[in-house]
């Protein structure tokens, strides 16, 4: 079943017969295109003007909430402790200050849940109009709002009041300065885990392609395919299914059911010419099984004749006597 947010983003129909320079090979259950039909777009495309404002309307969102990030983290990080030195100007009073790095990591703890909680969010809001465009538009958002609107909000608060120390402050005196980034890296980790998050979304959906979301996996195109399922009590397809007009005929998947010949297909015959089966050379007959009656001999064929001193059957009764070698006098039959 398909969730609201994951219906067809626009009416998408199937193309009426195959695309023009794609072959057609014959099948058992019609035409059906070649393996080239897998790289081919099915439908008219996605309106582009639909996806560019989901991108930019994703990337607007997330730029607004990098304010929340920007505050979050100026309550969140420490406070500098510093004093005014006079002519040496603002110092630090610890001379090894940990607020600083303490800073940079909260931003960048912060920043690893803004990137992943605004993808997310994207992917489920706008999941039907997903695609390069909704790619670019999350990443740049969290980009920007990570770059330059969080740490700004973060930065901007309290920085009045500490101006207005630095100008009227006598010399010896001490405030806690509002936090500041010293470094670069913790500012790209919101686009970094949105490109990531978002890669990942896209490579594990259920969804074939990008066209038909929702549908469910299948062979081939989605339209023309029912819902699979896993239940071995259930016959798959379905008996009363049929795809709907103009798509691909279904093929359903091998050792599904038992086959069916193409109608108007007759027994077999053998090719014209073709002689009849010949035993080889010198083979016996085989004898007739119990109970059969008597062998005759094909039609045409000569009767043969049992040798001379063969009773019934062929049997020989008595084998006639012959002459030995000189001096050895009559044997009877046989070698012995």
């Amino acid at each position: 079943m398909a969730y609201p947010t994951e219906q067809p983003a626009g009416p998408s129909q199937p193309p009426e017969g195959p695309e023009p320079g794609v072959p057609v090979a014959p099948g058992p259950l019609g035409s059906v295109t070649d393996w080239r039909q897998w790289l081919r777009m099915e439908g008219p495309p996605r309106p582009w003007r639909r996806s560019l404002a989901a991108g930019a309307g994703a990337a607007v969102a997330i730029i607004v909430l990098g304010v929340l990030l920007g505050l979050l983290w100026a309550w969140l990080a420490p406070a500098v402790p510093v004093i005014n030195g006079g002519d040496a100007g603002v110092l630090v009073t610890d001379p090894s200050p940990e607020q600083y790095i303490a800073a940079d990591g909260w931003f960048t703890l912060l920043g690893l849940g803004f990137g992943l909680i605004v993808t997310v969010g994207s992917w489920l809001v706008l999941r039907r109009d997903r695609g390069p465009y909704l790619l670019f538009g999350v990443v740049g958002g969290a980009f920007v709002a990570g770059r330059w609107v969080a740490p700004a909000v973060g930065e901007w608060l309290g920085r009045d009041a500490y101006d207005h120390w630095r100008e009227t402050a006598a010399q010896g005196a001490t405030y806690l300065a509002p936090p500041e980034l010293q470094s670069l890296g913790p500012k790209l980790v919101p686009a970094f885990i949105a490109a990531i998050v978002l890669t990942l979304l896209a490579g594990w959906s259920n969804d074939p392609d990008l066209d038909h979301p929702g549908a469910h996996p299948g062979y081939g195109a989605n339209y023309g395919y029912p819902p699979y399922t896993t239940d071995p009590a259930v016959p798959y397809p379905p008996a009363d299914y049929a795809p709907p007009a103009g798509a691909d005929r279904y093929a359903p998947p091998a050792g599904t059911g038992p086959y069916v010949p193409p109608a108007g297909a007759g027994p077999y015959v053998p090719p014209a010419g073709a002689d009849s089966y010949v035993s080889p050379a010198g083979a016996r007959p085989s004898s007739p099984p119990v109970g059969a009656d008597s062998y005759e001999p094909p039609a045409g064929a000569e009767p043969r004749t049992p040798p001379a001193g063969a009773g019934e059957g062929g049997a020989v009764l008595e084998t006639p006597p012959r002459e030995g070698p000189a001096g050895q006098g009559t044997r009877l039959g046989g070698d012995a």
